[in-house]
């Protein structure tokens, strides 16, 4: 029926979304038969080494309290990952990723920063991804993993669990095969090769989408797949590292013996526990009970705002700082019930600074996430929109003080998370680009 055979499947949780300072939490590998049936699996948790951003928690689950008390240091848990892929292509067993170029990209950096062997090349991949856009490119809508999966009849329980999505992926994979065969039903090197062409043409595609509907002339698409190269060694080393958490005993890894081309596990610090040796499929000792027994992380509450990135003529931004609260931040505010993200702008604005916001000459930027300022347990979810205005402003009502800078490090001022963090630089890139 196919040319595939027995896949494995691969996904990670992780603490953001760029892949060259993101770290890993979280990963699953497993191994799933023909018909989607797992046959073995291997699950990890890590200690990053840093502070999980309360949006990624809100988004798999896992805080910072839990990855430090449950999780095994970084360093460690990367390097078995690693192994255990690097044993899977050894044996030839395609690996299904949805998005690589994240996966395997933020695993190859991570390598790097611990000064562990980078997988070179990881193939052959299989990214759904992928082929669903080449084989069905123009279905309008998101294309994210589960209603990709909800379109091809694939029951994803638990979305945003590294296993969850890990084992739909793969049978999302599956399902395009039989859907799909006279595009997708060739040997897994080849479809790599095909994923490979395919990618990069998406890539140009979504380059003149942007260019032509953006207007950003010198946006460019990154058409390298599955692994995007690095453009500085250097960049993905500590400069301030952590200090290393205790260890933990490991978990089993496979190793794959070369000369007999058998799938092992290597267990030194279970001796007594199993024997040294023994053949796939196998079941490791239970993560699911210990996770289980840990207190369950308090989900945050979300606050959603409309927020405006103010612009004067001379390309400065106004922060304004609100009565009783000590961050500076965009000036903007709740979105209530039934309210539009513009009209919650529009009507804060109004209330705040006394502007009239031309509606023409708003721009919305997108939506972004970020750990409150001033509430605990609360993420804010911010709707942002670029205004330009040629007004001065005096603080009035709630707002106790405002300030015009120009630099995304402005001395002297408690700058709020998502300002500091998200805001902050997408002003200082845009105003790069317009002043």
């Amino acid at each position: 029926m196919t040319n595939w055979g027995r896949l494995a499947v691969f996904d990670l949780e992780t603490t953001g979304v760029d892949i060259e300072t993101a770290r890993i939490v979280s990963a699953c590998i497993a191994v799933l038969d023909a018909n989607g049936v797992v046959e073995s699996r291997w699950d990890w948790l890590a200690d990053p080494g840093v502070e999980i951003p309360a949006g990624a928690s809100a988004v798999h689950g896992i805080t910072t309290e839990r990855a430090r008390a449950l999780g095994r240091p970084a360093g460690q848990v990367i390097g078995e990952v690693a192994q255990s892929l690097r044993v899977l292509f050894g044996l030839g067993i395609p690996l299904v990723v949805y998005n690589a170029p994240y996966d395997l990209s933020l695993l190859d950096r991570e390598c790097r920063r611990h000064l562990l062997e980078p997988l070179v090349p990881p193939t052959p991949v299989i990214d759904p991804l992928v082929i669903d856009k080449a084989v069905d490119k123009y279905r309008k809508g998101k294309r994210t993993l589960e209603i990709t999966a909800e379109l091809y009849g694939v029951r994803l329980e638990g979305a945003h669990d590294a296993g969850a999505d890990a084992v739909a992926a793969g049978r999302v994979a599956q399902a395009l095969l039989r859907a799909y065969p006279l595009e997708v039903d060739v040997p897994a090197a080849e479809l790599h090769l095909r994923q490979v062409t395919w990618y990069a043409e998406q890539a140009v595609s979504f380059a003149d989408f942007i260019r032509r509907e953006k207007g950003d002339l010198g946006f460019v698409a990154d058409s390298a797949w599955p692994v995007r190269p690095l453009e500085h060694a250097s960049s993905v080393l500590d400069t301030q590292p952590q200090p290393a958490p205790e260890p933990r005993p490991s978990r089993t890894v496979p190793y794959l013996d070369f000369e007999t081309g058998a799938l092992e596990l290597a267990i030194p610090e279970l001796a007594l526990e199993a024997p040294r040796h023994a053949s796939i499929p196998f079941v490791p000792p239970s993560f699911s009970e210990v996770y289980a027994a840990a207190p369950p992380p308090v989900r945050p509450s979300v606050l959603r705002v409309a927020a405006g990135i103010i612009t004067d003529p001379a390309g400065r931004t106004l922060l304004v700082r609100k009565r009783g609260t000590s961050m500076f931040m965009q000036a903007g505010g709740k979105i209530e019930k039934g309210e539009s993200a513009l009209d919650a702008l529009q009507r804060e604005l109004r209330e705040e600074l006394g502007l009239e916001l031309d509606l023409d000459a708003t721009e919305y930027l997108g939506s972004f996430r970020a750990e409150a300022a001033n509430e605990e347990n609360t993420v804010i979810r911010a709707e942002v929109f670029a205004v330009q205005t040629t007004l001065g402003f005096i603080a009035s009502g709630e707002i106790e003080e405002l300030v015009w800078i120009d630099t995304d490090e402005p001395a002297g001022i408690s700058l709020a998370p998502l300002t500091r963090d998200t805001v902050l630089p997408l002003w200082m890139s845009r105003r790069s680009a317009l002043f």
